[in-house]
Order: structure tokens, then sequence, then C-alpha cells
């Protein structure tokens, strides 16, 4: 009977959280260190009308936050392999993968195990020993452990899956809207950068990947075409506006999403929360709709409310990125971390 009674009180282990780990504080190439994983299944429709699955395979950069995107037929290590062969030439700077134990990885680091003990000339070796990719599991059923790849994993795959539904697009059109999506989450904005006190702007994955601002993406077709010759057009099409709408119902889903994990990141933390103060650059949360890919930037001029009550300041001025300026709650402020 005692024995039961201690069964019943026993509580699971614990340990503080960790610091964060070097390699994602150091200044380095980008993917120098990433994570990799799967997401889907995704159903794509076949040439012959058939739905079949497919799959999303991600690499996430611990430091710039920055992911990279690859659609394959299965989750064999034959396709891990192709994959790898094409994300290695577009990002030669990867010393280390991480990954869970998944049986198609733990092939993969076999595999790559088996090409640098099979190279014959010295001279290439030495280069390869060099340049060696190490791979890296984390302890098994201990996904949080992996935590800053898994949490992109479920960023991509929740907004998708609610999106696509029943209408699936063919594998290579499913393949262009990753590319976009890819795209979209790399241009999340990170933190403010105050270059100039009077310019509003954050900074983004894809500013630190390609060093340079991203260009707008290829316009919407909104409007109607105005020949005939024009109607028949591919960016006319069906399958074109399927796939436009797609990409637009991600990005207003994926944006939400991300408003939502900075408000519950920011209660998570353990130090007292922090009130909105003047000269904050923040993301505005506004309901209407917008043509932006991302929320607006803008930042806190005044602060003004709470005479009758308690004190407490609830209302706004902003000035926004395109110098409009705004009363606004601060309910539906984010402030970035400068």
């Amino acid at each position: 009977m005692g024995c039961t009674g201690m069964l019943f009180r026993a509580e699971a282990a614990t340990e503080p959280v960790p610091p964060i780990p070097n390699f994602r504080l150091e200044t380095a190439a980008p993917f120098t260190v990433c994570g990799t994983d799967y997401a889907g299944p995704i159903s794509y429709r076949h040439e012959d009308g058939t739905l079949r699955k497919s799959y999303i395979l991600l690499f996430v950069g611990p430091a710039s936050g920055a992911i990279h995107l690859e659609l394959v037929p299965d989750m064999s290590a034959y396709e891990f392999l192709l994959s790898l062969k094409k994300f290695l030439a577009r990002f030669s700077n990867v010393t280390r993968i991480m990954s869970d134990n998944g049986l198609s990885f733990v092939r993969a680091a076999r595999e790559l195990k088996i090409i640098y003990d099979h190279v014959k000339c010295p001279a290439v070796q030495q280069h390869l020993v060099d340049a060696e990719i190490t791979w890296e599991f984390i302890t098994p059923h201990a996904p949080t452990h992996g935590a800053w790849w898994e949490s992109m994993v479920q960023t991509v795959k929740r907004p998708l899956r609610k999106i696509l539904g029943r209408g699936a697009l063919r594998f290579r059109e499913l393949e262009t809207v990753l590319v976009e999506i890819e795209s979209l989450v790399n241009q999340r904005p990170l933190t403010a950068v105050q270059l100039d006190p009077n310019e509003i702007s954050a900074l983004s994955p894809a500013d630190l990947l390609h060093g340079h601002r991203a260009k707008p993406p290829l316009p919407e077709m909104k409007f109607k075409p105005d020949s005939r010759e024009a109607a028949n057009s591919i960016v006319f099409s069906r399958r074109w506006k399927h796939q436009q709408s797609v990409i637009r119902a991600f990005q207003k889903r994926f944006s939400q999403e991300y408003i939502q994990y900075l408000r519950t990141a920011h209660s998570r933390n353990p130090s007292e929360s922090r009130s909105v103060q003047v000269g904050d650059v923040c993301l505005l949360q506004d309901p209407s709709p917008s043509k932006a890919r991302w929320p607006l930037l803008c930042r806190v001029l005044s602060l003004s409310g709470g005479e009758r009550t308690d004190r407490r300041q609830r209302s706004c001025l902003i000035k926004t990125a395109s110098g409009q300026v705004f009363q606004r709650p601060v309910q539906w402020l984010y402030p970035l971390e400068v």
C-alpha cells in the first residue's frame, strides 16, 4: 500500500532550462549549422488525377532563423540524399547537421560517412576531412532538444494543411508554392534596426541570408483580362489563380499565427513584462485588409489614457514606415527587440 502511494506521488524529473548554445549566437555563414526534419504528409494531385502523398523537408538555420524547403515524394534515404545534394550546392558552408533519429536520417548519415571513407586521392581526402560534415542526433523521444527547428516545422505545416484541404495542387505547382512560402517565412521581422532615428525598419532572416532587402514578388492577377488574347493566357487560368489563393491564404494565416506566437512568447518570459514605451518599434496588428506581406511596422510617438481610472496608458499615437500617423490601442502592438 505504501508503494502504491509513492507511485501516485511521484513527479517527473526536471532540469533548469539550459542557456542558448554557442552555435546559435556565433557569427557564421547561413546554414553553417542546420537542423533538419520532415513535415507532412501533404497531398498532391498526380497527372492521372489520383491523390498521392508528398513530404516537406526543412532545413533551419539556428542563428539567422532562415529556412529552406524541399518537396520530396517520400521519406526514403535516397530522396533525402538528393535533396541534401541540392541544399549543399546552394549553401556550401554546412559543417554540422542536426536531426532526430528518423530512419532516413540515420541511413543518410551512414551514406555520407561512406562517401568520405571511399575517397582514394590523398589530397582530395585531406580537403574533405577539413570540410567534413558532422551529423548530430538528438536524444530519442526528446523533440524539445531540437525545439529551434521543430517549431519551424509546425510553423509551415499547420497553416498549409489547413489551407490546402481537398484542393490539392500538382507536384510542380506545390513545389513552386513552397518556394514562395519559404520566401514569405524568411521575410518575417526578427528585431528592430535603428540606423536612422527617422527610419522604421526590421531585420529579417532574408536580410541575413542574402545581404540585401528582398524585392516584391510577382503581382497578383486580380484584374480582368482586357483582351481575348489576355484571357487565354496562363496567368488568368484557374490553376494559376488557385496557386495565388493558396499563397494569399497562407500569408494571412501565418502572419496571424506568428503574431500569436509573439504574444505567447512574451507571456512565457519569466521576467516581468514591459509596457510599451515611446520610441518602441512594433508590429501593428490591424484587422483591416492589407496588401503588405507582413503586419505594418510602426514607431510609438506618445502614450495616453487612464486619466479617469488607474492611470494606465492604454492608447498610443503611432507612425508607420510610410509616414502615416494613427491612434491605436496598445493591445494591437507587438514590440520588436532592438
